[in-house]
């Protein structure tokens, strides 16, 4: 296979509102204004990357064999989606050194092509965007022409030299990883009702009228940093601080990742609460709704997902549409029949049904096997039902499904929520927002306790995890269920690694306290062995995963998009489509050689929508 690097350089003008610091990516590239001013293309790795104006790269575009090549680029989504919309081109391979960057040298750092460059040791970008910005290539004068193609040539040798070295270390299976990803944004092909994303804002309207109403809260509640500090401790989140200037300060601005973190979380009451704080007028449903639409009227619905987003290394989203936090239906909690989901509007192409594959209790499981917490993990195999023993343990009375379907309700989350080391505010939140259940705050107490009861086996996975810390801040290298602990970093069976370079056992002289603590791009953040043991389970859980996305990708099937535990495959409507589910929902539940005794499920079906 041939290996090809590429660098667009387009037309931007920042005082028209045309960049994409501004506009999503999917917007600036189908927008009316898009030009290509050219492209740079490394085409072998003895040949010099060359400089191509537009006039001239057309025709050089349509030459090449493509059929056959590994297409590499810093930021594949943007010159991928270029090459697919604008050209009709789609490699056999993509590749992108942006997302590797993220794995191997960790999302704690930024991972634009400048700051890798520099982690390589390769002087900065001498590209002169200053000199062609709101400027069109034929107002460009010769000198300043060549300026550009002169930068241009200089990233993708830059990115071909940043590629080479990273392959060295980058997990080969990672590849196909990050091509199915990539493909899921540059190769569209999900419908949009417009119609129907139109009614999810005007339901969602109607419904923030009776938000604070319902939490017995004004706005002057939230405008208070202490109050609204306070109302988040009783949802059973810790608000996080930063530095002030006389002491630290609630991370409460529209730019704290905090907030961002609360307006793109799934729990829809934080949600609804930051976006009051911050004066937004449109909830995060109706801002989703409002883009999918706006993004349906310009074509096919592309799927951004950003590999390796997380400290996990899992996914995260990004350009403007988080496709990671659409809401499920769950079965077990309230049905609010106003809720419409977004999910609802989106819609297969002609010729295929959605299959929307969910595997089943994924961290649940994970997390019982890897502590040996056998009788919940044979309960789980026999199909038995979980959530009512922790149920029975908190209730004080034989709970079962049929006929407690409340207390069993309350089971599931306490069985759910406290694997990672819940306290009783946490449980309490949960049970409130997700089910309607109202406890006191003793309840919450007996809630984590009737949990811990249940679990011993977790509970002393917990205490693995807080010695695990110190393996990880420069302890001897071991090895702790299916992953290694060495060089501060954990090593998933995949090849993935979490970093943990920068842990640190911490005194606070202000407070006295004394805690382990990591540094994100946000600032230091505390770190506990619950929180630990959180991160291994979501890796080992993205692991199996993501796994069985590249084996369904080798059948033949197309996956559009990742929410953690489920994938959703393009089916083919050729009368065999139930035939082809169940080859999917087989590849969902192979046992990894890596936990042989790792029971599981999953559930599928088959739809026009994404959601019926």
């Amino acid at each position: 296979m041939n290996v090809v690097v590429l660098d667009f350089e387009t037309f931007f003008d920042p005082e028209g509102g045309y960049t994409l610091s501004r506009m999503s990516t999917e917007n600036y590239i189908r927008d009316p204004r898009f030009e290509c001013q050219g492209a740079a293309i490394k085409w072998q790795h003895i040949i010099p990357a060359k400089w191509y104006a537009e006039k001239e790269l057309s025709y050089v575009l349509k030459e090449h064999d493509w059929s056959d090549t590994f297409l590499i680029c810093h930021h594949s989504n943007f010159d991928g989606l270029i090459l697919s919309h604008h050209y009709a081109i789609r490699p056999k391979l993509y590749g992108c050194t942006l997302n590797m960057a993220r794995l191997l040298l960790g999302n704690h750092i930024g991972v634009s092509l400048d700051s890798v460059r520099q982690q390589f040791g390769i002087p900065l970008k001498k590209t002169p965007y200053d000199l062609f910005k709101g400027k069109h290539w034929h107002e460009l004068d010769q000198a300043t022409q060549e300026l550009v193609g002169d930068g241009a040539e200089d990233e993708v040798e830059s990115i071909y030299k940043i590629f080479c070295k990273m392959l060295e270390t980058f997990p080969q299976n990672q590849l196909e990883v990050v091509d199915i990803l990539i493909r899921m944004f540059v190769n569209p092909v999900l419908g949009g009702d417009a119609a129907f994303f139109a009614k999810v804002w005007e339901a969602e309207a109607q419904k923030k009228q009776t938000l604070l109403q319902d939490l017995g809260l004004t706005e002057a509640d939230l405008q208070s940093a202490d109050r609204f500090a306070d109302i988040l401790r009783e949802q059973g989140v810790e608000p996080e601080y930063k530095e002030g200037k006389n002491k630290p300060i609630p991370c409460f601005a529209r730019t704290d990742q905090f907030m961002k973190d609360l307006l793109e979380g799934e729990d829809e009451v934080l949600a609804n609460l930051a976006q009051a704080r911050l004066g937004v007028k449109s909830t995060i449903q109706q801002t989703r709704a409002a883009t999918l639409g706006w993004t349906a009227s310009r074509g096919a619905l592309p799927v951004y997902i950003r590999a390796y987003g997380a400290k996990t290394t899992r996914p995260s989203g990004g350009d403007g549409s988080n496709w990671l936090n659409m809401k499920k239906v769950d079965p077990d909690m309230p049905r609010d029949d106003t809720n419409l989901n977004l999910k609802g509007g989106i819609c297969a192409p002609p010729g295929f049904l959605l299959a929307p594959i969910d595997s089943s209790q994924i961290e649940c499981r994970i997390l019982n096997e890897v502590a040996g917490q056998y009788d919940v993990v044979e309960k789980f195999r026999n199909n038995e039902d979980v959530y009512s023993t922790v149920a029975t343990a908190f209730y004080g009375y034989p709970v079962n499904k049929t006929d407690h379907p409340v207390e069993r309700a309350a089971g599931k989350i306490i069985e759910l929520q406290s694997g990672y080391m819940s306290g009783g505010e946490k449980i309490r939140a949960t049970l409130r927002n997700k089910a309607k259940i109202f406890i006191t705050e003793e309840e919450g107490i007996k809630a984590r306790d009737a949990y811990r009861s249940t679990h011993p086996a977790v509970v002393n996975l917990w205490k693995q995890g807080g010695r695990m810390l110190s393996r990880l801040a420069g302890g001897p290298p071991c090895q702790w269920g299916p992953v290694e602990i060495r060089d501060h970093r954990m090593w998933l069976p995949n090849g993935c690694m979490l970093h943990y370079d920068t842990l640190e056992y911490h005194h606070d002289e202000d407070t006295g306290e004394a805690y382990w603590r990591t540094k994100s791009r946000r600032g230091w953040e505390k770190m506990y062995s619950g929180k630990l043991v959180e991160n291994l389970i979501q890796a080992l859980a993205w692991n199996l995963v993501s796994d069985a996305m590249v084996r369904i990708n080798r059948l033949g099937f197309r996956t559009l998009n990742c929410p953690y535990d489920e994938l959703l495959i393009l089916i083919p409507k050729d009368g065999h489509e139930k035939q082809y589910l169940q080859q999917c929902k087989d590849e969902m539940c192979r046992v990894p050689p890596w936990l042989p005794n790792l029971p599981l499920a999953c559930e599928g079906e088959l739809s026009e929508r994404y959601e019926k």
